[in-house]
Order: structure tokens, then C-alpha cells, then sequence
């Protein structure tokens, strides 16, 4: 076969070769689209409290497993992003339950404040009809009430916002009554060109960490347990 005629066969392959290939990219691309993503939920600090002051016997209190009360169907999810072709895909945790996410830096951030925390995180649906008494004197539990991420993620801005809402329960064991209760929020909202897990990640960390450390700011804690707590503690 001469030049020319190899040439004019390569000039009429190579197109469908080319069309051929990128079909393929397209497709492996679609294929390979994550069905989910995952983020490492946690509690990270953005401020320090106060160092308390020494006392010779510290307080002691059980902290329960905070109760995931979201109004969701299933609350393994914590978010979802919306891709530009209308497609939604959900966020899910990596490691931990958002209730565990929750309960063990409200245990570090009690134990900084000076009190002597149990280890264990006893279940507690937050009725003073079930407080224990071998939990006492005081047992702290919650509920977690809203924490969500979403992303628009479009072709020209991609729009991340988040939000969480946490109550936090003071109950006395001996009386077996409730007597005090918190509630806090915290939101926020970023605009970016790109999309990305780390950033999903950042946001409803954010959230989460502020929400958790307004129940520390401008109250003290034990105050609101010695004064406002039940006999076993005078």
C-alpha cells in the first residue's frame, strides 16, 4: 500500500479513534462519580477556656450518649451535595456517629472544667422517668437536634452551608428530676469556585465545634450544677 493510501486510511480511522477514546473517558468518568461522600465529623477546638480553679474534691458526674433526635429517615446522614445536573448525593460520617461526635468533647471539655467525668457514656432518652441512680450524683445528657451540610455545587459557584443545633439536659439522680437545660445553634454559609470533600468537612466541623463550646461560654458550669443541683451535692 502506497503513502498516500495509508494516509488517506489513517485520516478517516483516527477521528472515530479519537470520538472512540473520549466516549470511553466519558463514560469511566461517569462511572467512577462517588455514590457518597465521607467526612471525618469532630469536635475541633477554637478557643481556650479558662483553666478552673483546684478544688480538693472534684465533682462527679456521668455524662450519657447525646440522643440523635434530627427529623431525618435515616441519621447516618449528615448532608448532602447537589451536583449541576440536579443529581444529590449524600454526606456520611467516616469514623464516628454524629452522637458520639458530640457526647466525647462534652466529657473533655467537663473534665477541663474541672469536674470527674465516668468513662462510660450510659444510654439516656432524657425522661426523668428512666435517670438511674447508680449514675449520680448528676448525670448530663442531650440531644442533637439539627446538624446538616449542604452544597450546591454548580458550573460557575459552588454554595456550602451548615447548621447544628444541640440541647444539653442537667439532671439530679437522687431527686430524679431535671434542672437545667441549654439549648445552642450555630450556622454558616461560604461561596467558592470549587468544590471539594476537605472543604464539606471544614464547614460542618465548624458548626459542630461552635455549638458544642456555647454551652461553655459566658456560664459557668458549676455554678448552674451546685446551686441549681439537687442535695447529694450539699
Amino acid at each position: 500500500m502506497g503513502n498516500f493510501m495509508k494516509k488517506r486510511l489513517y485520516s478517516r480511522i483516527l477521528p472515530r479513534y479519537q470520538i472512540g477514546v473520549a466516549v470511553f473517558v466519558v463514560a469511566l468518568l461517569v462511572g467512577c462519580a462517588p455514590a457518597l461522600y465521607t467526612v471525618d465529623l469532630k469536635y475541633v477546638p477554637t478557643r481556650t477556656f479558662p483553666k478552673p480553679l483546684e478544688v480538693a474534691q472534684p465533682i462527679a458526674l456521668t455524662v450519657a450518649a447525646f440522643q440523635d433526635l434530627r427529623k431525618v429517615d435515616d441519621t447516618i446522614l449528615i448532608g448532602r451535595v447537589m451536583k449541576p445536573n440536579g443529581e444529590q448525593i449524600r454526606v456520611l460520617p467516616k469514623f464516628v456517629r454524629p452522637s458520639q461526635a458530640v457526647t466525647e468533647p462534652v466529657k473533655e471539655l467537663l473534665r477541663k472544667a474541672g469536674f470527674r467525668v465516668a468513662a462510660g457514656s450510659p444510654a439516656w432518652d432524657l425522661q426523668e422517668g428512666s435517670i438511674n441512680r447508680g449514675w449520680g450524683p448528676i448525670i448530663v445528657g442531650g440531644s442533637i437536634d439539627e446538624l446538616d451540610v449542604f452544597c450546591q455545587n454548580s458550573l460557575t459557584l459552588t454554595k456550602y452551608t451548615a447548621k447544628a443545633k444541640l440541647t444539653i439536659y442537667f439532671a439530679d439522680t437522687v431527686k430524679g428530676k431535671i434542672f437545667h437545660t441549654l439549648t445552642t445553634e450555630s450556622s454558616m454559609s461560604l461561596d467558592h469556585i470549587l468544590f471539594s470533600e476537605a472543604r464539606l468537612e471544614e464547614q460542618i466541623n465548624i458548626v459542630l465545634s461552635g455549638a458544642i463550646e456555647k454551652f461553655f461560654e459566658g456560664r459557668d458550669i458549676k455554678d448552674i450544677i451546685i446551686n441549681e443541683g439537687g442535695k447529694s451535692l450539699r
